[in-house]
């Protein structure tokens, strides 16, 4: 079973040319972009919100410091409530998917701060929030996803392949070492790949099961292929065209994580809204 946007996209975006000069070529503006809106809060008494308070509290104080995680397994239904509406839901979407496992992650409005549910036969198995630039069930998961099957290098070729072969010749070799810091970055859109080319190399390196979609000014898909540390990184505009096609060989793409400046001031803003609940 693989994610629902676990998608590969082939096609760059076609250009548009202006009426009045036919003879330029340019790809469409975007015309919208998903920017921060307040939660809303549905009225709730002190004794509602007092154990929400409480959990809000301890993901302050996890992102003050070394990444954590805050089990809200025990927290009653109207404080999980209360969390969900003040944390609101926000632009990275992380969805990993077996045939028993269903993890779901969602980056909440404050950047760092992360809902993990985890089911297993679609019983909850892991409900809690977790601090940090990504949460480690990731790590895990890519590394799970990719240790049992990864596609062996192909012997022989169909017709019609012009640059696939020595492509997969270098994703092979990056993935078999790969640096921790240092991400090996291949731009598709910059190369002659032919119909038959991108058809071998989304056969050959295949999906694991674990994507990501960050919604913003556009969208960016990340999907881990069954090759240790080899990711599908694409850019689609806000129509939904893809402009920039890429594989990174990598841990994980950086594009994915919170940086720390933005743990800092999901740390300041979080505080800020729970001083005006008390």
């Amino acid at each position: 079973m693989q994610d629902e946007f676990a998608f590969i996209a082939t096609g760059n975006t076609p250009l548009i040319r202006p009426h009045d000069d036919p003879e330029c070529a340019c790809p469409p503006m975007p015309e919208a972009m998903a920017t921060f809106t307040p939660p809303p809060l549905h009225a709730l008494s002190r004794d509602e919100t007092g154990e929400g308070c409480a959990v809000l509290q301890k993901v302050i104080e996890r992102l003050g410091g070394a990444p954590g995680i805050v089990d809200l397994a025990p927290c009653d239904p109207a404080a999980r409530r209360f969390v969900d509406e003040v944390l609101g839901e926000g632009e990275v979407l992380i969805r990993i998917v077996t045939p028993r496992d269903r993890v779901t992650i969602r980056e909440s409005v404050f950047a760092g701060v992360w809902r993990v549910q985890h089911r297993v036969d679609g019983e909850l198995r892991r409900d809690d929030l977790e601090t940090g630039p990504v949460p480690e069930a990731v790590y895990e998961w890519a590394e799970r996803l990719t240790v049992d099957g990864p596609p062996h290098r192909p012997q022989s070729f169909p017709e019609g392949l012009m640059n696939a072969p020595a492509l997969l010749t270098e994703i092979f070799d990056h993935s078999a070492d790969c640096p921790n810091d240092r991400p090996h970055v291949i731009n598709l859109s910059l190369l002659p790949l032919t119909p038959e080319d991108s058809k071998f190399l989304i056969d050959t390196l295949g999906t694991a099961g674990l994507s990501v979609l960050s919604r913003g000014y556009g969208d960016c898909r990340v999907t881990l292929t069954r090759l240790p540390n080899v990711w599908w990184v694409q850019y689609f505009n806000s129509p939904g065209q893809l402009i920039l096609n890429t594989l990174e060989i990598t841990r994980l793409p950086a594009v994915v994580a919170a940086a720390p400046e933005d743990l800092e001031d999901s740390r300041e803003r979080i505080a800020e809204a729970l001083a005006q609940l008390k």
